[in-house]
């Protein structure tokens, strides 16, 4: 059943993620994990602090465990505060956080994931082995409307903002860019 429920994980994450480039499917289509399992860590309180799903992949040295599928995490008082969807490799694909009412103060989609490296046997043993480009979303309360607005939007390569970066005021108005390529 184990073995059945692998399969069918791996084929949904190939056929399903898009954003992983031809070359990063080429280069890493021989990694595959060896066991799945069920995540579940609760705070001392007894209430559930992050649940979801680890993929393990044993390698000569050692046995990596990688985040996978729909992962929650919560608030101390059991509060949803993120969903965060990762590929086979541990990597975002889609991320939103929530504050305690429930509305959303951040989101992320991955656009892009490239390999970084050329000797897949490296992709546990390097720092960084993925090229990964999101496109994000900040968002804030507005006072003045009592609601959330999205404050900033724009696209991150490897963690630093390139391009052009909107930034808006809370009725929507377009109040500024800030252009991340020619800093």
């Amino acid at each position: 059943m184990r073995y059945l429920f692998l399969c069918f994980a791996l084929l949904f994450c190939n056929l399903s993620f898009s954003q992983h480039t031809p070359h990063f499917l080429e280069r890493t289509q021989s990694i595959q994990p060896s066991d799945t399992s069920l995540v579940q860590r609760h705070y001392k309180n007894g209430v559930i602090k992050e649940e979801g799903k680890n993929l393990a992949y044993k390698m000569p040295e050692y046995t990596y465990f990688r985040k996978y599928g729909l992962y929650k995490t919560y608030y101390k008082d059991g509060i949803l505060k993120s969903e965060v969807t990762y590929d086979r490799f541990g990597n975002p694909l889609t991320s939103i956080f929530y504050n305690r009412d429930g509305t959303t103060w951040w989101k992320s989609k991955t656009l892009e994931i490239d390999l970084a490296i050329e000797d897949p046997s490296l992709y546990f043993l390097t720092r960084t082995p993925v090229s990964v480009t999101k496109w994000d979303k900040e968002l804030k309360y507005g006072q003045g409307i009592a609601a959330m607005f999205i404050k900033t939007e724009g696209k991150l390569v490897d963690g630093r903002k390139v391009g052009v970066w909107k930034v808006y005021d809370e009725l929507g108005r377009l109040e500024g860019e800030v252009n991340y390529d020619n800093r």
